[in-house]
């Protein structure tokens, strides 16, 4: 070992006495998952620089609406196969991939069902464009999401740096650079979205297929718990995944695709959060999954504040900076600072993001679905006063509120929960 290196060791070592976290195993697999954060961010932002100048606001509000259309009727499925993959494959039920898959394919008929009676009222609406573009991504996303699975088994298996380059690098490198050319060539947002759901399907089944050549699982290892665990998830996940979403529908309908165009921008750069939310519980999850309760509780004071010490900063700085960004890279959506800068304050529910985990890793679904529920609920009746009596203002505000207070209440219930195990 070199002396570089030894000392790097030490180093990351003497930090876990005030940490509480494995260094060494974050550092190892953070290079990976940062690696693709960084590409993807690069990417995204890239493709958000050519929609602000190329794409005129209203067909951009028109293709989110969409997608968002599409998400909503995608949660009347098995949203939650994913984390009950990841749980039994950490524990050794590789062959669950291939269960999760086929489940998620045949309890997705409501996603289609849907998408068809949607088509149906638009095209009598007078808008095919809407259409047919529910249609097509109704009846690709079930095929999507399954190949998706593929990411959650690499990260069940700790395998940070094939889970990066395929779904943080080849996967977004391809869609986008499909979406970019379409873009440039049309303006038709019934094409656009056609791409998105094209592209990202057939890139992921690829990744899908890879996965299993490299990994080979045993298709007999398959978890007699998962499909019920599941189930569980996805329907605590309907409301969620309905709350999640509605911010676009309201606003298309109140106030109108150029709003929504506005807003999209104005969330996007704080969005970008998510991704460093999603690389640090993918890596928390199979270490929370094969600890004890006493031992998470031990550390996660100090995880907690940590990083919300971090997200402060972070938003600090981005509000001071954010003028000055939009202005350099999107000249056409300066409208979109003052209600980012005020977004940005949703990023402090970061710092609660442990908790979460807990509650995933030791299966408290009796707290996940208070959080779920509850959530759910006072997020869609927040954003839906908040959109008419205040428009936009109404929810960039209403949502700052939930994630906030939601991310502290998932606190609270794990703070409950840890102690009744102890």
């Amino acid at each position: 070992m070199s002396g570089l290196k030894y000392r790097l060791l030490r180093l990351l070592r003497w930090s876990e006495k005030y940490t509480k976290t494995d260094m060494v195993y974050l550092t190892r697999g953070g290079f990976w998952s940062i690696t693709g954060q960084v590409v993807t961010s690069i990417t995204v932002f890239g493709f958000a620089i050519l929609v602000a100048h190329f794409l005129p606001k209203e067909v951009y509000g028109q293709y989110k609406y969409i997608l968002a259309v599409v998400a909503i009727l995608s949660s009347f499925s098995l949203t939650g196969i994913g984390t009950a993959v990841f749980q039994s494959v950490a524990r050794g039920f590789d062959g669950s991939l291939f269960e999760g898959f086929w489940l998620n394919i045949r309890w997705s008929a409501l996603i289609f069902l849907g998408a068809f009676a949607l088509a149906i009222y638009y095209f009598f609406q007078g808008n095919p464009t809407l259409a047919f573009g529910v249609l097509v991504g109704g009846s690709l996303s079930p095929f999507l999401s399954s190949a998706n699975l593929a990411s959650t088994f690499l990260s069940a298996k700790k395998d940070f740096a094939r889970s990066s380059i395929y779904f943080d690098i080849i996967e977004n490198l391809f869609a986008i650079g499909a979406l970019a050319v379409t873009i440039l060539l049309t303006h038709d947002p019934l094409i656009i979205a056609a791409v998105y759901f094209v592209g990202n399907t057939l890139v992921t089944y690829w990744l899908y297929r890879r996965v299993v050549r490299v990994y080979k699982p045993d298709p007999t290892k398959t978890d007699p718990e998962m499909l019920t665990y599941g189930k569980h998830l996805s329907l605590m996940g309907i409301l969620s995944t309905i709350a999640g979403n509605i911010d676009q529908i309201l606003l298309f309908h109140f106030v109108g695709p150029v709003e929504l165009a506005i807003y999209n921008f104005a969330v996007a750069i704080p969005d970008q959060t998510k991704g460093p939310i999603k690389m640090l519980s993918n890596m928390l999850l199979p270490k929370f999954v094969g600890r004890s309760t006493a031992e998470i509780k031990a550390g996660m004071r100090n995880k907690t504040l940590l990083l919300f010490i971090s997200s402060l900063a972070f938003v600090a700085l981005y509000i001071l900076l954010a003028p000055y960004f939009y202005a350099l890279f999107f000249h056409n959506y300066t409208d979109a600072v003052p209600y980012s800068q005020l977004y940005a304050l949703s990023i402090l529910s970061f710092g609660f993001s442990p908790a979460g985990v807990y509650l995933v890793a030791k299966k408290k679904v009796r707290e996940q679905y208070i959080t779920s529920i509850a959530l759910s609920v006072f997020q869609i009746g927040a954003m839906l006063t908040g959109v008419i009596f205040w428009g936009l203002l109404g929810l960039v505000v209403s949502r700052v509120i939930v994630k906030v207070g939601g991310g502290y209440l998932t606190y609270l219930l794990y703070a409950s929960s840890s102690k009744r195990e102890s």
